[in-house]
């Protein structure tokens, strides 16, 4: 019985030598971690922020749902601008959204998208009905709306310069923290009218038929009518012959660009903002 425990602990002993770890192995073990960590890392990254763009097309798929509801009762006509009465600025921000939580310092509080309540928003009748006062509306917010484009720190983009985020306004983490909405309305139209860019709000109602008609039907589905609030702050130069400037979306890729398009479609593509045009979409109108 005495050789039996024996045998018995020095097996015990064995088995208890064999299952512990040493440094190395472990130091292996964790090697491996980290490698596999950095592999699917940026996978996931990425898996996420397709999520997002997603996300921020079915927002600006509905927004053009009830653009076309809001054209159909309205002769036609697209809510470019939504002045307010008190508003010193007129923004190509509260043709829908809601009132700006904390806004940008570069208007202050004398903007039309601090003014103006959920309920006298043009576009919000069809898309959140029961909104009214400061009310946050979901859909007019990119889940990766993350800086501001206000105030930048040069002006224009001249010979196609390049912007990066850092070089935009940090007063507000957000657009539609700031704005009230993460999508401008695209009134870079009027450049083509008035090339020079010298144009005022007012100029816009005149013309306004004028670029609808072209834009009715087939070729409705090029012109964008709406963007991410970062392009629409890189378009403001564009112009035929290059004069804009490019920069990475809220997405994270460079130039490309979450856009709605005149006939209700949404699209996360590829855009070179130095221009008002390109291959399958456009900022001005028709020339047809």
């Amino acid at each position: 019985m005495s050789a039996l425990r024996e045998q018995f602990a020095t097996v015990r002993r064995h088995n208890s030598h064999r299952s512990a770890f040493s440094l190395i192995e472990l130091l292996v073990v964790m090697a491996i971690i980290s490698v596999m960590t950095a592999i699917l890392l940026p996978a996931l990254t990425r898996a996420r922020e397709q999520g997002r763009i997603a996300s921020c097309l079915s927002n600006m798929k509905q927004v053009g749902t009830g653009l076309i509801m809001y054209m159909q009762d309205s002769s036609e006509q697209v809510p470019w601008i939504n002045p307010h009465p008190q508003a010193t600025w007129v923004s190509p921000f509260a043709w829908g959204g809601f009132v700006a939580p904390t806004p940008s310092n570069y208007f202050g509080n004398d903007v039309d998208y601090v003014l103006h309540p959920a309920e006298s928003r043009p576009l919000n009748p069809y898309i959140a009905p029961g909104a009214n006062g400061g009310d946050v509306i979901p859909t007019y917010i990119c889940p990766s709306d993350n800086f501001a484009p206000f105030a930048r720190s040069n002006t224009g983009g001249q010979g196609g310069r390049w912007f990066t985020t850092a070089e935009w306004s940090s007063d507000t983490n957000a657009a539609w923290k700031g704005a009230g909405n993460s999508y401008a309305v695209n009134w870079w139209w009027m450049n083509y009218y008035y090339p020079s860019g010298s144009w005022t709000i007012d100029q816009i109602a005149p013309l306004s038929h004028k670029l609808i008609k072209r834009n009715l039907g087939g070729q409705g589905s090029a012109f964008v009518v709406a963007t991410e609030a970062t392009m629409h702050a890189l378009l403001a130069d564009a112009r035929a012959g290059a004069g804009g400037a490019q920069s990475s979306g809220w997405h994270g890729n460079f130039s490309r660009h979450s856009l709605l398009f005149f006939d209700g479609h949404s699209e996360y593509r590829f855009v070179d903002s130095r221009y008002p045009f390109g291959d399958g979409w456009s900022i001005w109108p028709s020339p047809n």
